[in-house]
């Protein structure tokens, strides 16, 4: 095995140079740009010190598919994700490994079937209410907050059997009211806990933080209380729900522990909230600035017609897949995943002089894989690959350089649930408007991030009858 490419620490023990770095890069919005600095300094590959351990940054998709698939069994996410997530998320797909994880992935996979990812019937009970919410008489309105408020509905319905209703004008929902609120200030206190590792100690406002997770429990709580009392008093197969699996309800078939129901609830709940509200609002920041894609575009949907929307339909619209594909690949809601190295591993890049060679990662040793960076690599999609081109998606296969939804078996089981409903969003906004035009004087993407990266300044457009 070869020497790996190290990072120049100042603070050789801790590595707190760097990580301080990281820090205010995710305040401004700009963690890529350290990412950048890395790879364009090192190498595609790097070694760093995070608190007095190996860890190796990597953005080559080569030792990106060694972690999550050829080698996966030597790599897991517990070392890194349990602790500092426990408190919110509880125990489930995302934070455990092993035998454990294979369990909570039985449990949910049937809630992400083709049949279930095909009802969209309900699903346009609430987009019809999104739409609205959208102004006719050309005024400026801002898609992120309302792409939020459907996700947040059309998941609450999805996962629990019953919606939050934040769309709707009368709603006086707790769920609508305060659970956006209190998840994204939990949400906060987790990222600090996460990113102080085996410091999470050091996070200020404990106290604060456990009683907003505190409060996140208490809503879902009901959720499952509320579903028990009613299956007490209906039949087997009774439902206030349109969808025909409903995640809360097939979890209480498998247990009485109304604590390992909550928790599998929360480790769905967490990922499914935002990444289609993101995905979808950043896909009309950009369609609002290329009038061009949005009219091409419009032409493929209005080709198919207005009635019966199905999935198959859908699916035949290449160019718009292209547009949900470059949206992705630039700015994604997820644009990195952080893996513990279980066993001896051979990582195929990293080492020697050009970082060409193979390199040896010991137990402990942790990989923080930036697709992101990865996804913009000139090497891979051309000198324009900071560019939005979504021609470039014509006839291009997906392969191991573009993964928003990572690979492997640990792959998003929610990722045609996701895409579905972006699609199905957009057409029928483009059923609806003529045009969608930027209303932001700041044409650049600013972006935010807590664990999705999404526009600093939302997305602010006038659609056009």
């Amino acid at each position: 095995m070869c020497t790996p490419i190290r990072y120049r620490h100042r603070d050789s023990i801790f590595g707190l140079d760097l990580f301080m770095k990281r820090i205010q890069a995710m305040k401004d919005g700009t963690w890529l740009d350290i990412d950048e600095y890395l790879f364009s300094n090192y190498g595609k590959t790097v070694q760093t010190n995070y608190f007095g351990k190996k860890q190796y940054a990597t953005m080559d998709s080569k030792n990106i598919q060694t972690v999550l698939a050829t080698q996966v069994d030597k790599f897991g996410s517990a070392p890194m994700n349990y602790e500092p997530t426990k408190q919110l998320l509880g125990e489930g797909i995302i934070n455990t490994d092993g035998a454990r994880w294979k369990k909570s992935r039985q449990l949910i996979n049937p809630i992400f079937t083709r049949a279930q990812v095909s009802e969209l019937s309900t699903f346009e009970i609430h987009v019809r209410k999104f739409l609205g919410k959208i102004p006719r008489d050309g005024s400026t309105v801002d898609f992120q907050p309302l792409c939020k408020m459907l996700y947040l509905d059309s998941t609450t319905e999805f996962l629990f059997g019953k919606s939050a209703n934040s769309l709707s004008p009368e709603t006086s929902s707790l769920v609508a009211r305060r659970l956006p609120e209190i998840f994204d200030d939990a949400l906060r206190g987790m990222l600090t806990r996460f990113m102080l590792g085996k410091f999470k100690f050091l996070a200020t406002g404990g106290k604060a933080w456990r009683e907003k997770c505190a409060e996140v429990h208490a809503i879902i709580d009901h959720y499952i209380e509320e579903d028990i009392e009613a299956r007490k008093n209906e039949s087997e197969n009774s439902s206030d729900s349109p969808y025909s699996y409903v995640l809360l309800r097939e979890l209480a078939k498998t247990t009485d522990d109304r604590l390992a129901i909550r928790n599998e609830l929360m480790n769905i709940f967490f990922p499914a909230r935002d990444s289609a509200a993101v995905l979808t609002s950043n896909a009309i920041f950009l369609l609002a600035r290329h009038p061009d894609v949005w009219n091409k575009a419009r032409a493929e949907v209005l080709a198919i017609g207005s009635e019966n929307l199905t999935f198959e339909k859908l699916k035949s619209l290449k160019y718009l897949h292209c547009i949900i594909n470059e949206t992705l690949r630039i700015f994604s809601p997820v644009v990195r995943s952080w893996k513990t190295c279980l066993s001896p591993c051979v990582l195929p890049h990293g080492g020697g002089p050009l970082g060409e060679d193979p390199i040896l990662l010991e137990v402990g040793d942790s990989v923080d894989m930036s697709f992101g960076s990865m996804h913009i690599d000139p090497e891979i999609w051309g000198p324009d690959a900071r560019l939005y081109r979504p021609e470039r998606w014509e006839g291009r296969k997906q392969d191991w350089n573009y993964i928003p939804f990572l690979g492997g078996r640990r792959i998003c089981p929610a990722q045609q649930n996701v895409l579905t409903d972006v699609t199905y969003v957009l057409v029928r906004l483009m059923q609806e408007f003529k045009g969608c035009e930027n209303r932001d004087p700041c044409l650049e993407f600013l972006s935010t991030q807590v664990f999705t990266k999404e526009s600093r300044n939302g997305a602010k457009v006038a659609m056009v009858l």
